[in-house]
């Protein structure tokens, strides 16, 4: 997932940053009185208040100065908080605080549950076309069209991808926030020319069947 992208929807209030930070500050080892101080942080930033000002934040929160001094700096240390020094008008600088690596930490934390969902699912299916169906369906949050279905079909029939390598595209599609078949068909088909011309200028072709039994004939002769 794109952070720039995420930060821009968070800013464009499409994406809560209050309910992933809830939902998910266990999963990225935050306490949960760390997750009130960065939460505060988010309210102070969405105010105008980017300077890091622990009077504004400690008038919101119930807890003594010098506990949230110590929280703030185990935040910096742990890189869930970043501080930028910023010149004013009067040559005075400024810290100026940011919430993107906390934001990144969740994504990553989602990124590795979509992954770990797309390579170890355990369902059983009856062959990889059902299986694959299956998985975008669930990740893309809606039923396929037919002619979503018999792409997938050409992909394990006619092209004969691997399992593994579809998977990897479908992540690598997720992760660039794009819900599409024909998007993952169009990494797949990326790759698959990448591959054959790193084979090529490798000198590792394939022998046509004519020539292959020729050689085996002029080595036997």
């Amino acid at each position: 997932m794109n952070i720039e992208l995420v930060k821009k929807l968070i800013d464009e209030s499409i994406l809560s940053f209050e309910k992933l930070l809830m939902k998910h500050y266990k999963d990225i080892l935050l306490s949960e009185m760390e997750a009130m101080v960065l939460l505060e942080l988010y309210h102070q930033k969405e105010k105008g208040n980017t300077f890091l000002n622990p009077t504004k934040i400690i008038k919101n929160m119930t807890l003594p100065k010098d506990e949230l001094l110590s929280i703030l700096d185990g935040l910096i240390k742990k890189g869930y908080l970043s501080i930028q020094l910023k010149k004013q008008k009067n040559d005075k600088e400024t810290e100026i605080f940011f919430l993107d690596e906390t934001i990144k930490k969740i994504l990553g934390f989602m990124e590795n549950q979509i992954r770990l969902e797309i390579m170890n699912d355990s369902t059983e299916y009856d062959n990889p076309i059902e299986e694959i169906v299956s998985i975008i369906e669930t990740q893309f949050h809606k039923q396929l069209a037919p002619l979503e279905v018999e792409i997938i079909t050409k992909w394990i029939s006619q092209d004969s991808y691997d399992l593994l390598d579809i998977k990897k595209a479908l992540f690598d599609a997720l992760k660039a926030n794009r819900f599409s078949v024909s998007y993952v068909d169009t990494i797949l088909l990326k790759r698959q020319k990448a591959t054959e011309k790193k084979d090529i200028g490798s000198g590792k072709t394939e022998k046509s069947p004519a020539l292959k039994t020729f050689l085996d004939t002029w080595d036997q002769s």
